[in-house]
């Protein structure tokens, strides 16, 4: 595994997160963060946070993400805005349910983000209820 991302897991796990990663074909590595509380708004209280660390990372950035079990909706059943249940991860097999979110960096520094920053950035967007 690579060490920037072993290094960056337990910067997770100190958090509170059970964080874990693992090695896809292309040389990705698929990191899930089970058990995350999220903001009042959606059709559940809890999800489990999927998202890439591509090959190269951390000078290759994060983009977008999953979350498990599909079907995330706000609150109120509309689908959130720049998401749909049809996107897999790629790689993964056996296929499974997940919501994807197209959410992308505006800027990435490789010597200042982290898995972690990117995790508050996805928490952030799940705090947009949108």
């Amino acid at each position: 595994m690579n060490p920037v991302i072993e290094q960056q897991l337990a910067q997770l796990k100190e958090s509170g997160y059970e964080a874990t990663a693992t090695q896809l074909p292309s040389g990705a590595h698929l990191i899930t963060i089970p058990n995350v509380t999220i903001p009042v708004g959606w059709n559940r209280q809890t999800t489990t946070v999927l998202f890439l660390a591509p090959p190269g990372y951390p000078a290759a950035q994060p983009d977008c993400f999953w979350v498990e079990p599909g079907q995330m909706r706000l609150a109120g059943g509309g689908t959130p805005a720049g998401s749909n249940d049809s996107n897999p991860i790629p790689e993964l097999v056996p296929p499974r349910q997940f919501t994807w979110f197209s959410w992308h960096l505006q800027s990435w520094n490789a010597n200042r983000d982290s898995l972690y920053t990117y995790f508050n950035v996805i928490m952030k967007r799940l705090g947009s209820l949108q």
